[in-house]
């Protein structure tokens, strides 16, 4: 018999076996479909899934404890604004420094002392004896001096000290804790502006003011005067 003429019959093929072969193949083909209508396709033929973070429209970020900068106070219809430093303290001894800036387009005179008032943190006057020059409380270098009148031009400044003692020595008396000063720069009330300031004269009950003069050469010019 020759071998060669011989064919072998192939074995009926299972249309049930075929049915499973296809069902992975169109799951497959499926997935693939779906990648590709939802992303793009990279330069290694896989489809890329849009990153949900890149896809929202650009736009600035903000930190959630960051806060607006605060805005520079309004020059007033008087055309003068009052501010108060920081106080230097040692030894329960206070000097601090207030300062008239003529944000105004006029010249603007100070003369003598300013007239101040020590008020509470409803606004509420506070009983404060209040002298000119601070020989009732310490001995300070320049509080007695009075120059004169000072003509501040639009841009200028002036300067004028306040002096206390953070001490208490009445038991029967409660401290006077100042959160406010309402300053006059000429007396009288006129152009008076109320200033937050914390002015702890515990039960001393006394303040001293200085003349206003002009600032020292070197001291520096403070932020919100126009040159």
């Amino acid at each position: 018999m020759d071998t060669d003429s011989i064919t072998t019959p192939r074995a009926p093929l299972y249309r049930g076996a075929a049915r499973h072969r296809r069902r992975p193949l169109l799951g497959a083909l499926a997935a693939a479909g779906l990648l590709t209508a939802c992303g793009t396709q990279n330069s290694s033929g896989v489809a890329a899934v849009p990153d949900e973070a890149t896809s929202r429209p650009a736009g600035p970020t903000v930190s959630p404890d960051a806060t607006a900068p605060t805005a520079p106070a309004a020059c007033p219809d008087s055309g003068v604004l009052l501010r108060a430093a920081e106080a230097d303290a040692a030894m329960g001894l206070r000097v601090q420094q207030i300062e008239l800036v003529n944000c105004g387009t006029r010249a603007y005179t100070v003369s003598g002392h300013p007239s101040v008032q020590v008020l509470d943190e409803d606004l509420e006057p506070l009983e404060v004896t209040v002298s000119h020059g601070a020989s009732a409380i310490a001995t300070l270098d320049g509080f007695e001096t009075a120059t004169g009148p000072v003509r501040l031009k639009p841009g200028e400044r002036a300067v004028a000290r306040l002096a206390w003692r953070n001490l208490v020595t009445e038991l029967t008396r409660p401290a006077a804790d100042g959160r406010y000063l309402r300053i006059a720069p000429n007396g009288g009330g006129k152009d008076a502006q109320t200033v937050p300031d914390h002015v702890d004269l515990g039960t001393t009950g006394k303040l001293g003011v200085s003349a206003w003069a002009r600032p020292a050469p070197d001291s520096p010019q403070r932020p919100g005067a126009r040159p």
